[in-house]
């Protein structure tokens, strides 16, 4: 763990890394990225500039020599009518194909503002836009002579021997001629567009070249610093290293993550394991997240004691207190977190026996009288946009003393614990069951939404006791119950209001013979008033 509270030799570190990190990305980022955008200008002029538009020239020539084959073919005297007007068609389309191509590229041409390099370059482009735009005045030309001798052709008693196809060829290689040039001065302009690159990119790898030089010389300088600063910190965690293996206590170094950083050998005296550096912390802390958020609620206060428990070897939970301290950083935030502990289960196995003693039925080990006020203190207090439905049952054995009268006491206490951890599994998930004194339980259901879903289990109590027991080596008890429900705040708004509506309610099932369960009304206090009952 040495070095890690050198605060001031880990800023010298951190500075020296940050500082490289930064020249090598800075200097090689900033390269890349013109590189890029040259090569990037570089590819889309190529093929915006030269294939696209060389690419639709040539398409322009192709769609001439087709409407020249077309107008060649339309003056033949062997046609028929149908055959003469898809010539002229084809002869008309390939025609507005080509000028519909060349005045793309013009179009193309004239988009080009900025000319790479040099003045060379402009003038080619003026060059170019001159050709392309004596290619259309040609076109048309040769689209006018190709348009008459079709119409002279469709004259009635037309002469085949008046047509000559020599002047007319004269006028279509003078449009490809146009044409050519066209295409010559695009390729000439990628030329000089590529040689023009190229020298840029021999001065950004020169220029790279130097800066890199210099960085590693920077570098080299950087590094021997590093290496003084490395071995002086080496010696100190010589020291640190000795204190922490031989000290009793558990000491656990983290980063702000919860990575381990360092643990102390301590640990396998008491886990049987070290933690693994580089694991995080959550990984060994029981319910981890919140945990964790225990441990990182303390970055911006002072050390405090929290009490933690971590997996041991062998599946078992041991507790620890647990000091939590920020080992600051830069700028006053914690750069890691220290923790030092030391073992707190017998303490903790303690208390908890203590917690059961005060909380829990000491025959039955179901929860007592004193935890059912705290449940349902809890239950009546929680803010009204979450509260819901209550209902409180007094649950009475019929024949309970004639048990203890029959088969002594011993039997009645082993009935006593069958009945509870049934009594457990039977309101499971629908409430909380509680022994509140000799055979006289209490059960709080929080967890029905309608009266038909709370007498359906309300016929779960009465089924669960209406039975036969065998307790005492065989013996067999036959008993039901006697079940009074108030609910909340219907019947009461505080727990001994409850009570004496739940209790009231219960006397009347037993005066109905047992085995029933009532729910307390208004009137049966009326009822009940003039009335002495008794407990049997």
């Amino acid at each position: 763990m040495a070095g890690f509270f050198d605060i001031k030799v880990t800023r010298k570190l951190i500075f020296i890394f940050a500082a490289i990190s930064i020249l090598l990305v800075g200097i090689s980022v900033a390269s890349l990225l013109y590189l890029n955008h040259t090569i990037n200008r570089m590819s889309d002029s190529l093929y915006e500039d030269v294939f696209e538009n060389s690419e639709l020239i040539l398409s322009a020539d192709r769609d001439l020599y087709q409407a020249a084959i077309a107008l060649h073919s339309s003056m033949s005297s062997n046609l028929t009518d149908a055959e003469r007007d898809q010539f002229i068609q084809e002869f008309k389309d390939n025609n507005q194909q080509a000028q519909e191509r060349v005045g793309l590229a013009s179009s193309d041409i004239r988009s080009i503002n900025k000319p790479y390099s040099d003045l060379k370059q402009a003038n080619i482009l003026t060059e170019l836009e001159n050709e392309l735009h004596a290619f259309e005045t040609s076109l048309v030309l040769w689209k006018n002579t190709g348009s008459k001798l079709i119409a002279e052709r469709m004259q009635i008693g037309w002469d085949p021997a008046s047509y000559h196809a020599v002047n007319l060829n004269m006028q279509l290689n003078e449009v490809r001629t146009h044409l050519d040039q066209s295409e010559d001065l695009v390729d000439t302009y990628a030329l000089q567009v590529t040689d023009g690159f190229q020298d840029k990119k021999s001065a950004l790898f020169a220029l790279y070249s130097l800066v890199f030089f210099i960085l590693l010389l920077v570098i080299i300088y950087l590094g021997r610093k590093i290496i003084w600063l490395k071995n002086e910190m080496l010696e100190e965690q010589t020291l640190y290293q000795l204190i922490g293996e031989t000290m009793s206590d558990f000491i656990i170094l983290t980063d702000p993550n919860g990575l381990i950083l360092y643990s102390s050998p301590s640990h396998s005296s008491i886990l049987g394991y070290v933690p693994k550096k580089g694991d995080p912390l959550s990984n060994y802390i029981r319910e981890p997240e919140i945990a964790w958020a225990k441990l990182k609620s303390i970055v911006q206060g002072t050390p405090r004691i929290s009490e933690l428990r971590m997996r041991g070897a062998e599946g078992q939970w041991v507790w620890l207190e647990t000091k939590v301290s920020p080992v600051r950083g830069s700028n006053n935030f914690p750069a890691q977190f220290m923790l030092v502990s030391r073992e707190i289960t017998q303490r903790k196995q303690y208390e908890e026996r203590l917690h059961k003693l005060a909380f829990y039925d000491h025959l039955t080990a179901i929860p007592n009288r004193a935890h059912f006020k705290m449940y349902m203190e809890n239950l009546i207090n929680q803010p009204e946009e979450r509260r819901k439905n209550i209902a409180l049952a007094l649950l009475d054995c019929d024949r309970f003393k004639q048990l203890n009268d029959t088969l002594g006491h011993l039997a009645g206490d082993e009935f006593l614990q069958l009945l509870s951890r049934e009594l457990l599994q039977t309101v499971k998930g629908v409430g909380q069951a509680f022994r509140i004194g000799g055979d006289e339980f209490a059960v709080v259901l929080h967890r029905f939404t309608s009266p038909e879903m709370l007498d359906e289990m309300l016929q779960r109590l009465l089924k669960l006791f209406n039975k036969s027991w065998s307790i005492d080596n065989g013996s067999s008890f036959h008993t039901s119950a006697s079940i009074g429900v108030a609910l909340f705040p219907e019947n009461g708004s505080s727990i001994n209001e409850l009570l004496r509506a739940a209790d009231l309610a219960m006397y009347l099932s037993k005066d109905h013979g047992g085995n029933e369960a009532n729910l307390y009304y208004d009137l049966l206090d009326v009822g009940l008033a003039n009335q002495t009952i008794g407990k049997p």
